[in-house]
């Protein structure tokens, strides 16, 4: 709920491990098969957001920066369509996630978060090519909410007045994104519209902006291979 923007590029080993009971990458961060069948699969879900020093963003000026916030937690995923159906599908993904803050090099719980996704993927060129579209509400306790809009009675000012955030809905975001896989390679864009009409803390002084957007890209390229291949 920010006026500003800010521009982030990083670079970051992938590593893709696929064992009789243990996946790593290659869809999700990590996953087992201790509940897999057609329909549905529990994977490990993983979030987070990027760090902001309090001074360039004019609303927080003289508080506390915001550290990187990381979010890690079990996700069901549930295949809605025909599994029989390989070029286009319908998923339910439910993950619930526990999120920590790292400030001045100590993680600090905050809280937990609950965002349901419902995705409609459609793959094309034989498979090349993948585009969706993501509906995402989320919400989150106290903890997180804090984090981002409560402002302590010592940082209060005359245009920014005290407040004490509440746990509940934070906002709801539309996704688009675009991949492409090659022998060596993996490429994706993405853009991510966000509303946060309705959310618990839109009072906050710290609350700005009820709509944001994002968008981001990445590209993997594989230097090295085992040259046994696993089956899927």
């Amino acid at each position: 709920a920010a006026a500003g923007s800010r521009t982030r590029a990083l670079p970051l080993p992938v590593v893709i491990y696929r064992g009789d009971f243990f996946r790593i990458g290659d869809g999700s961060v990590a996953s087992g098969k201790l509940f897999e069948n057609d329909r549905m699969e529990l994977d490990i879900s993983l979030n987070g957001s990027f760090d902001a020093e309090s001074d360039d963003i004019d609303v927080r000026a003289g508080m506390p920066d915001l550290g990187f916030v990381f979010e890690v937690g079990p996700e069901l995923e549930i295949i809605l369509s025909d599994p029989a159906v390989t070029d286009e599908r319908w998923k339910l993904e439910l993950p619930v996630r526990a999120a920590a803050s790292l400030d001045d090099s100590e993680f600090s719980s905050r809280g937990f978060v609950f965002s349901p996704q419902l995705e409609y993927e459609r793959t094309f060129a034989a498979g090349r090519y993948e585009w969706s579209v993501s509906l995402t509400p989320s919400f989150a306790t106290r903890r997180l909410h804090a984090y981002f809009f409560t402002v302590a009675p010592e940082f209060a000012t005359a245009d920014r007045p005290a407040f004490e955030a509440d746990s509940g809905y934070l906002q709801t975001t539309i996704g688009l994104g675009l991949q492409r896989r090659g022998r060596k390679s993996f490429a994706a864009i993405g853009l991510a519209y966000t509303r946060l009409d309705g959310s618990a803390n839109e009072n906050s002084p710290l609350f700005e902006e009820k709509q944001q957007l994002a968008i981001g890209a990445f590209i993997v390229y594989r230097f090295w291979e085992s040259e046994r291949r696993a089956t899927r």
